[in-house]
């Protein structure tokens, strides 16, 4: 169950950054097509900030009986979801140095939570 809540929270975190992503895309268009802080008045953006509170909500809850030292490295497992995401969603490409610099934070993960 703890692995499950702690896995979840990776992934709400991941999600959230995707979101922003996509609310940036709308920005930058509604900027050019409306300008000002209208423009800011996004529902991407309302949905990432909602993410990112459930992440921040759920955070507070595991912390409250698992160790910060245990938990934190879960935090880091976005490096492997945000990356993915990036290019399924937004076409964007990886070099062959991210897997290697990835395998290594998973390696660091796993030795930190073992």
């Amino acid at each position: 169950m703890k692995l499950a809540v702690l896995v979840l929270f990776s992934v709400l975190l991941a999600s959230g950054q995707v979101a922003f992503k996509f609310a940036a895309i709308d920005i930058k268009a509604r900027v050019e097509a409306i300008g000002g802080l209208w423009a800011y008045a996004s529902l991407p953006l309302f949905a990432a900030l909602v993410i990112y509170a459930g992440a921040t909500a759920l955070w507070v809850w595991i912390l409250t009986d698992t160790p910060l030292s245990r938990a934190y490295p879960f935090a880091l497992l976005g490096a492997i979801f945000v990356p993915a995401a990036s290019v399924v969603l937004f076409g964007e490409s990886l070099t062959w140095s991210y897997p290697v610099g990835l395998l290594l934070v998973c390696l660091g993960v796993y030795l930190c939570v073992r």
